[in-house]
Parts: structure tokens; sequence; C-alpha cells
């Protein structure tokens, strides 16, 4: 077992192969925009496709939350177990082990394997990690984000299950073959990942205690306080969890709106809308209500990086209700610009945002000076260039407007998010002892 004070260097090293992963994925990123705007025969681009999505889920976002987790489970007193090296590693062979075969031939035996491995780690992980939280000192509000993360982590893996045995057996159309990817990502996105960096947050801000030291050249850690939220009594913090919580489930339906499914569907869908919208209701009522708490004691660096995080939240839920409406739903599923925007702005305007905060918030990233802070902006800025552009380019499609040369903008913002994330993570390697 170990201590914070020997656990936070492993975690440590543990942030900044994450962020090194983060640049791969952004590499991909380049590849893929390079190969939709120029001739490039060398990378087949749908499974260069699948590899920088599932590379970006677990190679990227997986191993930052499983590392932030485990920060505040030893920053509360727990002595983690050596096996989550274990875990660690196996999750970087799975996460690598994809990244090369699907690039090399997309679903195939090889990759299904190492799929599966990635399966294996998260329940391992989800078992492990749920039976040492007990002992964790945490406020109720982290603890149910944190047990719904991993729930929902373990429900993803319903997905590759059915994906792997329709592709095994031959059955099933195009449309449950898209269908079973959705219900991989919509448990991930909506879920593991959702309820992972809110468990962060909340953890941050009504923690008892968010980190015992500092390092150099790292933004200074903030302590969390005992706040309302954090009490055992019913506050907008605990509705908007349980609400989410509730609607995930149902909110899968908005991912089939696509195949004009029957009545019962849409109405499930548009129960999820609404818990969803009053979830957004409270915790804007809760970050109003303490915005003391988790606006003040914060460097500046991390309330923008949250904020901004937390606006593509809001706009993430706005986009999934007006989704409801058949009209603007057809319009968006019939526009891959429109996909495209909204997972990127999942991916990297909320998840990613918010992990980075956490990461800055704890000492575990340096950008404060030099390279790390060039780095977080150029990569902050790429984010909303490739928002920008996916937006307009999408405007122009629904007035039936072909912008060719949309393709060389989009490479340029990848290769700014790119640069970005080379930066942060090559300011951080020096930090490796």
């Amino acid at each position: 077992m170990f201590s914070f004070e020997r656990s936070f260097p492993q975690i440590r090293r543990w942030v900044i192969y994450a962020t090194i992963n983060l640049f791969i994925v952004s590499v991909l990123g380049v590849a893929l925009r390079y190969k939709a705007t120029f001739a490039f025969s060398i990378l087949d681009y749908k499974y260069l496709l699948n590899a920088h999505s599932h590379f970006a889920f677990s190679g990227w976002i997986t191993t930052a939350l499983f590392a932030a987790l485990l920060y505040i489970l030893t920053a509360s007193g727990v002595r983690l177990s050596p096996v989550y090296r274990y875990q660690f590693w196996l999750n970087q062979i799975s996460s690598f082990g994809m990244l090369v075969s699907f690039t090399c031939q997309g679903y195939g035996t090889v990759s299904i394997i190492f799929s599966s491995l990635s399966v294996l780690f998260s329940y391992w992980f989800a078992i492990r990690y749920l039976y040492e939280s007990r002992k964790a000192s945490w406020p109720p509000l982290v603890r149910r984000c944190v047990q719904m993360a991993l729930l929902f982590l373990v429900l993803s893996s319903a997905g590759p299950y059915l994906l792997a045995y329709s592709m095994s057996h031959h059955v099933g159309s195009i449309s449950f073959y898209y269908n079973a990817i959705y219900l991989y990502l919509h448990f991930q996105y909506n879920g593991w990942f959702t309820f992972g960096v809110m468990a962060l947050f909340f953890w941050s801000v009504y923690g008892k205690s968010t980190s015992r030291r500092g390092t150099s050249g790292s933004e200074t850690p903030t302590r969390g306080t005992s706040g309302s939220e954090s009490s055992a009594s019913p506050s907008p913090g605990s509705a908007f969890v349980w609400l989410m919580g509730i609607a995930c489930i149902p909110a899968y339906c908005l991912s089939l709106l696509w195949t004009d499914p029957p009545a019962w569907v849409r109405g499930a869908g548009a129960f999820a809308v609404v818990l969803q919208v009053a979830a957004l209701i409270a915790l804007l009522v809760s970050l109003v209500r303490n915005h003391g708490q988790w606006s003040g004691p914060m460097s500046t660096t991390v309330r923008n990086i949250w904020s901004l995080a937390l606006a593509a939240f809001t706009i993430k839920l706005t986009l999934q209700a007006l989704s409801v409406i058949p009209r603007l739903g057809n319009l968006a599923f019939s526009h891959r610009s429109v996909i495209i925007a909204y997972l990127h702005l999942v991916v990297l305007g909320f998840v990613t945002f918010m992990v980075l905060g956490f990461f800055i918030s704890q000492g575990l990233l340096a950008v404060r000076v030099g390279t790390g802070r060039t780095g977080l902006l150029l990569f902050i800025a790429g984010v909303f260039l490739n928002e920008l552009l996916l937006l307009l380019q999408s405007l122009l499609q629904f007035s039936s407007i072909v912008w060719g040369s949309a393709g060389y903008y989009l490479l340029g913002a990848a290769l700014i998010m790119s640069a970005g994330a080379l930066s942060v993570s090559g300011a951080q390697l020096r930090r490796i002892r």
C-alpha cells in the first residue's frame, strides 16, 4: 500500500503519459484532416478514424480519469494498492494495441482482442476502485458521481459486445451496427466521462482537501472547503447528479432518432431531455449559490478553463434537447459536420478542459509559464477555431452551399491543437524522475 506522499510522483508520471497520449490523439486528428483534404493512399480513412476515436477514449480520457480518480482517493486518506500499476499498464497495452490494430485492419480479430482487454480493464478498475473508495472521506455528492461514472463505464461495454456479435455472426442491419456503436459512445460520453469529470469538479470545490503538496512551475494546488453541497441534506448539486443519472439510460433513445423509431422511443428521449434540462438548472443554481467556493480559491487559469468547460456542457445539453424536435434532429443527423462538431464539443470543450483544469489545480500539470502556458493557449485556441469552422461549415450546408476550402482551414485548426498538445506534454517531460 502506498501513502499520498509516495503515490503523488507515480500519479504525476501517469498524468504526463496521459498528456503524451493526448498529443498522439491530436496527431491522428491531423492525419484525418490531411487525408480528407489531400490524396493520401497509405492509410484507410475509416480505419484511421476508428483508431483515433478508440485511442482518444482509452489512451487519453480513460487514462486521465484513472490517474485523477486515484489522486482524489489517495488525497482523501486511502493508501493505494500496487494493483493499480498493473491496471495502468493493462490500459496502456490495450490502448496502443487498438491504436495500431485499428489503423491497420479496422474492426478485425486483433483489434477486437485489444478492445476486449480494454473492457477487462474497465471491469477490474471499477470493482477495485468501488471497493477501496468506501474508505474515502468524500462528500456524498462526490461519492454518487464516482459511483455513477463507474456504473456507466461498465454498461458502455455492451456496445462492443453487440458489435462483435453482429460482425462475427453476420447478423443485424446497418442500423444495428451503428446503434451498437452509439450505445458505446452514449454511455462513455454521457456516463463515464460526464460523471467522472463532475466528480473531480465537485471534489475540488466541496471536498475537505484536495492536495497536500505543490510542484515547481505548477499552479498552486487548491483546497476544497466543506460547504453546503458537501452535506447529506438535499441540495441542487445532489439533484443534478440524480437527475442526470436517471436521464442517462433513456437518453440513449436520442441516439436512435435517426432511424425514424416508434413513438415510445421519441417519448423516452423527450423524457430524458426534460430531466437533463432540470439537471442543468440545478447545476447552475448550485454554481451561483456557491460561487465563492468554486471560483474564489482557484487560480485564474483554472477558473477560466472550467468556465469554458461548463459553457460547453450547457451547449451540449441544449443541443441534445433540440434534437427531440424532428425537423432539427433530422437536419443534424443528416450533416456529418454537425455530428463531428458535437462530438468534439463534448470530448474537447467539456471533458478535456475539465480534466486539464483539475490537473492544473492540483499541481499535476505545469502550465503557469513558458512552453506549457503557450501550449495550453494554443490548444484552447485550436479547439475554439475547430468548433467555429465546423459551425460555419454546417450553416453553409444547411443552405446547400458547398465550402470547398473548408478542409484546409480545418487542417490548420488541427495543426494548432496538435502544436498546443505537443507543447503542453513536452513541458511536463522534465518532471519525470
